[in-house]
């Protein structure tokens, strides 16, 4: 069984299966995905949408929010963007009667009733402009949850720009910091105030971090880790839908998720005439996204690639497949809910002879 704090070794998703246990659950239709993080609103599934330029736009966020989850509306626009795009989110979501579903969710922490928008923001010494805009916006009393995005969480930067928040208005959603990937760490942003932790380096799927600077923490065990100081979403290493089962059985509260939306309709290029077809998908940290969003390219530590653009309605079903699989994954436990399942799960060890049987043995 997976040890939840540090030991000589640390295991990442293919280094452990989820041990089947008895089970009166009768159906996956009938476990809860419902989780309660911070300062948000009940989420229906525990899903976040990575905040990448070439994942999650206005569009992504609002369809996250349909499906039950989140989408965090990525940091690389002018702060003038970021001003507009808040008004016309909660312009929207107030007009227009589609969006309704967005209010549906039970509010156990007296927020309001509207649909809470997801904003990243850089550091206070890079992106200050922008979270003024953020912070002006909570001011005016817009619900907002701030994921204050940095490769490098264990920091200074981080640490100041917390406390800069917490200096602004009190009226707000979650704050979430990241990324980190062991206890201390996250205990630390606990300590400077982030109410959700972001765990992750190096693990994400146009990342080249661990390749270029040697730094990172396998993904598993710092979920593990990390979820002892309070509670995390898993962002990164996540290949499979069975490694989400994994990540919430190892602690997390939420998993966050890019390379599998990746092309999906609901990404920010997306367009029907390009089905089939390829269309971008880049690491923040890549040279093209440094080109395009800060104009320069200095100490790229990610990649940029091509994807096919997928059909219409991919979005809902590369969520749908997740959940399913997590679902799965509680049922095989003989787990009704969440925390149950965190609480119960069992996860082994397994030798490397069993990425191989992991996998279907005919060929096609």
């Amino acid at each position: 069984m997976i040890m939840k704090t540090s030991t000589n070794q640390a295991y990442s998703f293919d280094d452990v299966l989820i041990v089947p246990q008895y089970s009166d659950v009768e159906s996956r239709s009938n476990c809860s995905t419902e989780v309660q993080l911070p300062f948000m609103q009940l989420l229906r599934i525990p899903v976040f949408a990575s905040n990448m330029d070439t994942i999650c736009g206005i569009k992504m966020a609002v369809k996250m929010r349909k499906l039950g989850g989140v989408g965090i509306i990525h940091r690389y626009m002018k702060p003038s963007a970021t001003h507009n795009l808040i008004h016309a989110w909660f312009h929207e979501t107030r007009r227009n009667s589609d969006y309704d579903v967005l209010s549906d969710i039970h509010d156990g922490g007296g927020l309001p009733s509207e649909p809470l928008l997801t904003l990243a923001v850089g550091s206070i010494k890079n992106d200050k402009q922008r979270i003024d805009v953020v912070l002006d916006a909570v001011r005016e009393g817009k619900p907002i949850n701030i994921c204050i995005d940095l490769a490098h969480g264990d920091s200074k930067h981080m640490r100041d720009t917390l406390e800069y928040i917490h200096r602004g208005p009190k009226k707000r959603g979650a704050i979430i910091a990241g990324n980190v990937c062991t206890y201390e760490a996250a205990a630390r942003l606990f300590d400077f105030g982030a109410n959700v932790v972001k765990v992750g380096v190096g693990g994400g799927s146009a990342c080249t971090t661990r390749i270029k600077t040697g730094c990172g923490y396998p993904q598993l065990a710092a979920i593990a880790e990390c979820s002892e100081a309070g509670p995390v979403i898993a962002d990164g290493g996540i290949r499979y839908y069975g490694d989400a089962a994994k990540a919430m059985a190892a602690g997390a509260e939420a998993v966050m998720i890019g390379g599998m939306l990746a092309g999906t309709d609901c990404t920010p290029a997306w367009q029907q005439k390009r089905v089939g077809k390829d269309m971008e998908f880049r690491g923040m940290a890549s040279r093209r996204a440094r080109e395009a969003c800060d104009g320069f390219h200095a100490n790229a530590e990610g990649v940029s690639t091509q994807v096919i653009t997928k059909a219409k309605g991919s979005t809902e079903t590369v969520v749908e497949n997740l959940m399913e699989g997590i679902r799965s994954a509680m049922s095989y436990s003989g787990c009704s809910t969440l925390e149950e399942f965190k609480l119960k799960a069992r996860l082994i060890h397994v030798t490397e002879s069993v990425i191989s049987e992991n996998r279907p043995h005919i060929k096609d």
